[in-house]
């Protein structure tokens, strides 16, 4: 992953609570150009950036930074925040939100989540946020690469509602792995990075009801 932070102490601080075996921080940036040429030379996951970051206006930054590399997962750090900046933010290719003042655990979970395929978003505030995005995608939202099966859209609809792997399971008597194996594929067709982009993109082209 990448981490993207105006402050050193910032960055050198959440360099050491992502000191994990199975997370790799492959750089730090300090400013819009560096993340984005950090993200798209190294190629990582996920991305952590903490706002306000930079001069650069922070949607402007989602958006130049998935349009360099699509396929990126970004969790935004912000001290404040509300449904209209998220829902924009969510509209523009972020995969989720943590507070400033998280802690280790919960940046450790949020990361891990993310880097599985998992949503960070609560599932009430993931459904008022898609309300939001629910505008038609403009002509740059691609159609999904091939047909959704009748399971992957009954899966798709649950990712919608923000269930877990395990609620998506129960609800419609698959194995957990049966899930993911669902998750992904939808995941690939709708060519986005992670399961809350697989939400925003499916309402967007309605592809839900």
């Amino acid at each position: 992953m990448v981490v993207a932070d105006d402050y050193p102490i910032v960055k050198a601080g959440l360099r050491a609570m992502l000191r994990a075996p199975d997370i790799r921080v492959l750089g730090e940036a300090a400013s819009a150009e560096e993340l984005i040429r950090l993200t798209t030379t190294l190629g990582p996951d996920v991305v952590l950036i903490g706002l306000p970051f930079d001069d650069t206006d922070g949607l402007d930054l989602l958006r130049r930074l998935k349009d360099s590399a699509p396929k990126v997962s970004i969790i935004i750090r912000a001290q404040a925040t509300n449904v209209s900046f998220l829902s924009r933010a969510l509209a523009l290719g972020c995969s989720g939100h943590l507070d400033r003042r998280a802690g280790r655990a919960e940046l450790l979970d949020a990361v891990r989540r993310i880097a599985k395929g998992e949503c960070i978003v609560k599932p009430d505030l993931l459904r008022e946020l898609l309300k939001e995005v629910s505008a038609p995608a403009g002509g740059g939202a691609r159609e999904p690469s091939g047909p959704l099966t009748k399971a992957e859209r009954a899966v798709l609809l649950l990712i919608t509602e923000g269930r877990t792997n395990r609620e998506i399971g129960q609800r419609l008597h698959y194995s957990v792995g049966t899930v993911k194996d669902y998750v992904q594929r939808v995941i690939q067709k709708l060519a986005v990075s992670d399961r809350t982009q697989a939400a925003v993109k499916a309402v967007r082209l309605g592809l839900v009801d």
